[in-house]
């Protein structure tokens, strides 16, 4: 699971990108995220997403978590037809 820091008060961006393991072009018809604190979901939406090429996609995710001295679970879940898939990412306040 990726880790990523932000401070008290930070809004900012958390990106994954998602690659073709075969090489071959695809399709993300729609991502979404859910920030989560514990059992607890602070945040949620859709995420942006923007083509590097034809076996490349962006995901981006703009989130402000509110609590100082958290961890967080950031969830996408994002869809390749006739796939979904989930990614996590763990960000800790500062």
């Amino acid at each position: 699971m990726d880790r990523v820091r932000f401070e008290l008060g930070e809004k900012k961006y958390v990106i994954i990108q998602v690659r073709s393991c075969s090489n071959r072009p695809f399709e993300v018809t729609k991502a979404t995220y859910n920030l989560c604190c514990g059992q607890i979901i602070e945040d949620s939406g859709d995420c942006e997403i923007s083509r590097v090429n034809d076996t490349t996609v962006n995901l981006m995710a703009l989130i402000q978590p509110q609590a100082k001295g958290a961890t967080y679970e950031l969830e996408f879940t994002y869809q390749i037809p006739p796939e979904t898939l989930i990614y996590s990412v763990m960000v800790k306040v500062g």
